[in-house]
Protein backbone atom coordinates (compact mmCIF):
# COMPACT_ATOMS: atom_id res chain seq x y z
CA UNK A 1 0.00 0.00 0.00
CA UNK A 2 1.33 3.42 -0.88
CA UNK A 3 0.83 6.55 1.16
CA UNK A 4 -0.41 9.40 -0.98
CA UNK A 5 1.61 12.56 -0.80
CA UNK A 6 -0.16 15.67 0.50
CA UNK A 7 -0.05 17.31 -2.92
CA UNK A 8 -2.16 14.46 -4.39
CA UNK A 9 -5.00 14.90 -1.88
CA UNK A 10 -7.89 17.34 -2.31
CA UNK A 11 -9.22 19.66 0.37
CA UNK A 12 -7.09 20.69 3.35
CA UNK A 13 -4.32 18.34 2.22
CA UNK A 14 -3.64 20.12 -1.07
CA UNK A 15 -0.47 22.10 -1.56
CA UNK A 16 -0.36 25.28 -3.57
CA UNK A 17 3.20 25.59 -4.76
CA UNK A 18 5.60 26.76 -7.39
CA UNK A 19 6.59 25.33 -10.78
CA UNK A 20 8.65 22.52 -9.22
CA UNK A 21 5.56 21.18 -7.43
CA UNK A 22 3.51 21.47 -10.65
CA UNK A 23 6.19 19.45 -12.47
CA UNK A 24 6.17 16.79 -9.70
CA UNK A 25 2.36 16.62 -9.88
CA UNK A 26 2.56 16.13 -13.65
CA UNK A 27 4.95 13.21 -13.17
CA UNK A 28 2.51 11.67 -10.65
CA UNK A 29 -0.37 12.01 -13.13
CA UNK A 30 1.66 10.13 -15.73
CA UNK A 31 1.48 7.03 -13.56
CA UNK A 32 4.79 7.30 -11.71
CA UNK A 33 3.35 6.65 -8.24
CA UNK A 34 5.74 5.81 -5.46
CA UNK A 35 5.93 5.76 -1.71
CA UNK A 36 6.24 8.83 0.48
CA UNK A 37 9.58 8.58 2.28
CA UNK A 38 11.25 10.43 5.16
CA UNK A 39 13.33 12.26 2.56
CA UNK A 40 10.17 13.38 0.72
CA UNK A 41 8.68 14.71 3.95
CA UNK A 42 11.91 16.52 4.85
CA UNK A 43 12.10 18.12 1.40
CA UNK A 44 8.45 19.23 1.61
CA UNK A 45 9.16 20.88 4.97
CA UNK A 46 12.29 22.52 3.53
CA UNK A 47 10.32 23.94 0.58
CA UNK A 48 7.44 25.24 2.70
CA UNK A 49 9.36 26.88 5.55
CA UNK A 50 11.58 29.76 4.53
CA UNK A 51 15.01 29.77 6.11
CA UNK A 52 14.97 26.10 7.12
CA UNK A 53 17.87 24.14 5.74
CA UNK A 54 17.55 20.62 4.35
CA UNK A 55 19.54 19.31 7.30
CA UNK A 56 17.19 20.99 9.82
CA UNK A 57 14.13 19.69 7.96
CA UNK A 58 15.53 16.14 8.02
CA UNK A 59 16.33 16.45 11.72
CA UNK A 60 12.80 17.71 12.42
CA UNK A 61 11.27 14.84 10.43
CA UNK A 62 13.40 12.29 12.28
CA UNK A 63 12.47 13.79 15.67
CA UNK A 64 8.74 13.63 14.91
CA UNK A 65 8.95 10.02 13.70
CA UNK A 66 11.09 9.02 16.71
CA UNK A 67 8.55 10.59 19.09
CA UNK A 68 5.70 8.75 17.37
CA UNK A 69 7.59 5.44 17.54
CA UNK A 70 8.48 5.94 21.23
CA UNK A 71 4.83 6.70 22.06
CA UNK A 72 3.61 3.54 20.33
CA UNK A 73 6.43 1.42 21.84
CA UNK A 74 5.37 2.55 25.33
CA UNK A 75 1.88 1.17 24.66
CA UNK A 76 0.10 4.50 24.22
CA UNK A 77 -2.16 5.24 21.27
CA UNK A 78 -1.40 8.10 18.89
CA UNK A 79 -4.02 10.39 17.36
CA UNK A 80 -3.32 12.88 14.57
CA UNK A 81 -6.22 15.24 13.86
CA UNK A 82 -7.62 14.94 10.31
CA UNK A 83 -5.25 12.03 9.63
CA UNK A 84 -6.13 9.10 11.88
CA UNK A 85 -5.27 7.09 14.97
CA UNK A 86 -2.59 4.51 15.61
CA UNK A 87 -3.90 2.10 18.24
CA UNK A 88 -1.85 -0.41 20.23
CA UNK A 89 -3.74 -3.68 20.72
CA UNK A 90 -2.74 -6.68 22.81
CA UNK A 91 -3.26 -10.08 21.20
CA UNK A 92 -3.38 -13.06 23.50
CA UNK A 93 -1.61 -16.33 23.02
CA UNK A 94 -3.39 -18.70 20.66
CA UNK A 95 -2.93 -21.90 18.73
CA UNK A 96 -1.97 -21.74 15.07
CA UNK A 97 -0.92 -24.18 12.36
CA UNK A 98 2.12 -24.51 10.16
CA UNK A 99 0.64 -24.21 6.64
CA UNK A 100 3.17 -26.64 5.12
CA UNK A 101 2.96 -29.46 7.62
CA UNK A 102 -0.34 -28.79 9.35
CA UNK A 103 1.35 -29.16 12.76
CA UNK A 104 -0.07 -27.08 15.61
CA UNK A 105 2.21 -24.17 16.52
CA UNK A 106 1.66 -21.88 19.51
CA UNK A 107 1.51 -18.16 18.65
CA UNK A 108 2.84 -16.04 21.50
CA UNK A 109 1.03 -13.07 22.99
CA UNK A 110 2.11 -9.79 21.42
CA UNK A 111 1.19 -6.17 20.85
CA UNK A 112 0.22 -4.98 17.38
CA UNK A 113 -0.33 -1.52 15.94
CA UNK A 114 -3.47 -0.82 13.94
CA UNK A 115 -4.33 2.34 12.03
CA UNK A 116 -7.78 3.82 11.72
CA UNK A 117 -8.12 6.66 9.20
CA UNK A 118 -10.15 9.72 10.17
CA UNK A 119 -13.34 10.51 8.24
CA UNK A 120 -11.56 13.49 6.64
CA UNK A 121 -8.69 11.28 5.45
CA UNK A 122 -11.14 8.72 4.06
CA UNK A 123 -13.00 11.46 2.20
CA UNK A 124 -9.76 12.91 0.82
CA UNK A 125 -8.58 9.45 -0.26
CA UNK A 126 -11.81 8.92 -2.18
CA UNK A 127 -11.59 12.32 -3.89
CA UNK A 128 -14.47 13.81 -1.93
CA UNK A 129 -14.50 17.03 0.03
CA UNK A 130 -13.58 16.21 3.66
CA UNK A 131 -16.31 16.55 6.24
CA UNK A 132 -16.23 19.66 8.38
CA UNK A 133 -16.78 19.14 12.06
CA UNK A 134 -18.69 21.55 14.24
CA UNK A 135 -16.31 22.40 17.07
CA UNK A 136 -17.55 22.31 20.60
CA UNK A 137 -17.27 25.51 22.57
CA UNK A 138 -13.78 25.76 23.99
CA UNK A 139 -13.47 25.72 27.76
CA UNK A 140 -10.52 28.03 27.56
CA UNK A 141 -9.30 30.45 24.94
CA UNK A 142 -5.81 31.39 23.91
CA UNK A 143 -5.22 35.13 23.96
CA UNK A 144 -2.20 37.34 23.44
CA UNK A 145 -1.17 39.41 26.41
CA UNK A 146 0.52 42.78 25.89
CA UNK A 147 4.28 42.50 26.18
CA UNK A 148 6.30 39.44 25.18
CA UNK A 149 4.89 37.39 22.33
CA UNK A 150 3.66 34.51 24.45
CA UNK A 151 0.33 32.70 24.44
CA UNK A 152 -1.55 32.61 27.76
CA UNK A 153 -4.60 30.48 28.58
CA UNK A 154 -7.60 32.59 29.55
CA UNK A 155 -10.75 31.06 31.04
CA UNK A 156 -13.95 31.30 29.01
CA UNK A 157 -16.91 33.33 30.36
Amino acid sequence: MSIASPKEMPGPFTHVGDADVAQEEASHEEGLHGTLTRQDIAMAIHRRIEGMSCREAKRLTDLVIEEMAATLASGESLKLHDFGSFLVRVKRERAGRNPRTGEPVPIEARRVITFKASPNMKAATNGKVPLTKVKKRARGRLARQPGPAELVRVSAP
